[in-house]
């Protein structure tokens, strides 16, 4: 199966079809009023699983019968099912906003919620973000702070507080924006991963660690962890004024890079 073909199939099973369906679809689009044992060699259905699921589509109205003897299929147009998904989908967000505001309104203050792979954390940060409506605290490297600019704009304009600590240097800043100490960091996070830790209107955080392929972060409305991630962005807060004012002081006292202190500690 060509690569394209197969990512419409997995396409198509997000929006409800099974994978059979989807390949049957697919394959009527292709070829229209073909026999379902067409289908069967041209999908690589198995044939005793076509007759089953073309009754299926049928019985969704993806498809018409042709003709009796044999009997042939045709879809109806990609356009037209995912015109109607989009409505159906539409309505059902609609009704039960209506409808389920108020049928569980506990917070999920002690529940911590692991999401793996860069697209999920991403989504999720989004989502935050897009969702503040007081404050946004963020602790993150410039690369991902590029990502997310767009969403902070919008969340600036609606007049969301922003305060950001950045590892790296970026072009346009909103809100607040603090530079934190930068040296042997990249090596760091070049083998842990760049960390990013976020907090929103003081109810919600994550801390998220993206790396390669092995991307993943931790939500929660625990008030525990939440201070923990809020105490991690004053610090670096902290840090950063501090270096910014008294770095030649520092660094004779304790080092460069503070040295005399991180040469005592096991971590950090």
């Amino acid at each position: 199966m060509k690569e394209r073909e197969s990512n419409v199939i997995n396409e198509l099973t997000k929006l409800g079809l099974n994978k059979y369906e989807a390949k049957v679809y697919v394959t009527l689009l292709e070829t229209p009023e073909i026999t379902a044992y067409e289908i069967g060699k041209r999908s690589g259905v198995p044939q005793s699983k076509i007759y089953d699921t073309v009754n299926k589509l049928a019985s969704k109205c993806m498809l018409i019968l042709s003709g009796s003897d044999p009997v042939k299929y045709v879809p109806i147009p990609l356009e037209e099912f995912l015109n109607r998904y989009k409505k159906e989908t539409e309505h059902s967000i609609k009704y039960l906003k209506e409808n389920m505001s108020n049928i569980n309104n506990n917070k999920y203050l002690d529940y911590m919620w692991h999401l793996q792979g860069e697209n999920q954390c991403n989504d999720k940060i989004r989502y935050m973000i897009g969702n503040a409506k007081k404050s946004i605290y963020l602790d993150v490297w410039a690369n991902n702070y590029k990502l997310l600019y767009d969403d902070l704009v919008k969340a600036n304009e609606r007049g969301v507080k922003i305060v950001c600590v950045v590892y790296g240097t970026i072009e346009k800043e909103i809100g607040k924006v603090y530079y934190h100490e930068m040296y042997g960091m990249e090596e760091d996070a070049d083998a842990n991963g760049r960390w990013l830790c976020l907090v929103t209107d003081d109810s919600e955080s994550l801390f998220s660690i993206f790396k390669d392929e092995d991307s993943s972060a931790v939500w929660t409305q625990n008030k525990s962890f939440m201070l923990s991630t809020e105490c991690f962005i004053t610090h670096d807060i902290f840090i950063s004024e501090i270096y910014l004012k008294y770095k030649d002081s520092l660094d004779k006292e304790f080092g460069f890079n503070l040295e005399k202190i991180r040469k005592k500690l096991p971590i950090g």
